[in-house]
């Protein structure tokens, strides 16, 4: 007579063994785990209906779960892989058509960022670009993006419209964006590579051309056109306070309306001038503030008093030739630090969240354990989903990225390569 099976205590629909370090970034401690990263070796976890429900020493599974394979368990091998969470990537314009090649090197041979607005190059050179293309070129290039995106470890982004500024090339950038998020949202159940997707408002990115002479008439139509009929269409607004672009009221106008009609906010900050852009955020109450390059103490403490999550862009400096601000300063005063691409065809072209720890670790006083805490948590604290996704903790979304690593301290490390073997998300 075959032994009874031995029921688990937890249920679960699928268990991951075999895993060479689990990462968590978990906020709360984790039995067996150590260092700030709460790092667990030889580790397993149980996921249910998508959510974590257990994590564990790799022989701790044996008896809890093993046992009811038969009753529909699905056993995930990791073969040794170092495991962390997925990557947030909390900022990105990936809906686009066109490049901007001949800026970046332009740029190199000494000509600033303000020249080529007044060449009408730079952002005005991408709506050009991307009003001509149509709505289906737009959706296979977003896709491509996203799936180099996912390649190298990111499992949610938020992508920004900002390349339409007028009605209908806003919103069919809205549109795609939503696009995609169906997309990998209505995927089987049993693809393991879903891509989260995050759908912000920027119209007030840069004044389109038509309105050169009519900035009101812009903000205007910002205001009491768009943002009442976007309401759904995003889960952001967006706003570019600097020199180039608005003005502190100008966005003050844009963002008091678009919270009025339940959008959540960001800011474009201080990137290329000390705009007023991050004080606004404080005073809005902001979930994030971006950039950040030019902003004073004082403002970066009101941002830290009022739990505005800072994001730092490094491939913003690195396209630029820019001096990188320093996320030590940000730290050292206390504030949530996130990490984003920026992916954009003019300022940031990079899909690759693993270049950006680098850079960070490389230019902007950060550790390891702070840049893989600001790409994840705090990147899903930047986007207000940190209750979901962005650490391994019980009751949140199984949301992975798997490294063929023998430790996790080799990232960063060992660099110009792709260090990630998969992702894998499970619902």
């Amino acid at each position: 007579m075959q032994p009874e099976a031995v029921q688990p205590s937890i249920r679960a629909n699928a268990v991951i063994r075999n895993i060479k370090q689990l990462v968590t970034v978990a906020q709360q401690p984790i039995a067996g785990a150590s260092g700030v990263l709460q790092v667990l070796d030889k580790a397993a976890l149980a996921v249910y209906r998508g959510k974590i429900v257990w994590i564990g020493r790799d022989d701790e599974a044996e008896p809890l779960f093993l046992s009811t394979r038969q009753d529909g368990i699905t056993i995930v091998d990791a073969q040794g892989t170092v495991i962390t969470p997925g990557f947030v990537d909390s900022h990105t314009h990936l809906v686009f058509a066109g490049q901007r090649a001949e800026e970046f090197h332009l740029r190199r041979a000494g000509m600033s960022y303000a020249e080529l607005l007044a060449q009408g190059k730079g952002i005005l050179t991408t709506v050009e670009a991307t009003r001509r293309a149509d709505a289906e070129t737009l959706l296979t290039l977003a896709q491509k993006r996203l799936r180099l995106m996912r390649d190298h470890g990111t499992t949610t982004v938020e992508i920004k419209s900002g390349y339409g500024l007028d009605r209908v090339n806003e919103e069919a950038c809205l549109h795609i964006i939503n696009n995609l998020k169906a997309l990998e949202e209505e995927s089987p159940s049993s693809f393991p590579q879903r891509i989260r997707v995050v759908p912000t408002f920027l119209a007030a990115h840069v004044l389109p051309r038509e309105y050169r002479e009519r900035r009101a008439d812009y903000i205007k139509l910002v205001v009491e056109e768009l943002l009442p009929s976007f309401v759904g269409l995003a889960r952001f607004c967006d706003v570019f306070c600097d020199t180039e672009a608005f003005t502190v009221e100008e966005c003050r106008k844009i963002l008091s309306r678009a919270k009025e009609l339940g959008y959540r906010l960001k800011i474009h900050a201080d990137q290329l001038s000390p705009s007023g852009g991050a004080r606004l955020a404080a005073e809005l109450g902001a979930t994030s503030a971006d950039h950040l390059d030019f902003a004073s103490d004082e403002d970066l403490k009101a941002l830290r008093d009022t739990g505005v999550v800072a994001t730092l862009l490094p491939g913003c400096s690195y396209t630029l030739r820019s001096p990188y601000p320093s996320a030590r300063r940000l730290l050292d005063l206390g504030l949530t630090v996130a990490l984003a691409t920026d992916c954009n065809p003019g300022t940031s072209y990079c899909e690759n969240m693993q270049m950006i720890i680098g850079l960070a670790m490389a230019e902007m006083g950060m550790s390891l354990e702070e840049a893989l805490t600001a790409a994840t948590i705090n990147g899903a604290k930047a986007l207000a989903l940190e209750k979901e996704i962005g650490s391994i903790e019980v009751g949140k979304r199984c949301e992975l990225a798997l490294w063929q690593l023998e430790d996790y301290r080799e990232i960063g490390y060992h660099f110009g390569v792709n260090l990630v073997q998969s992702t894998l998300t499970l619902v």
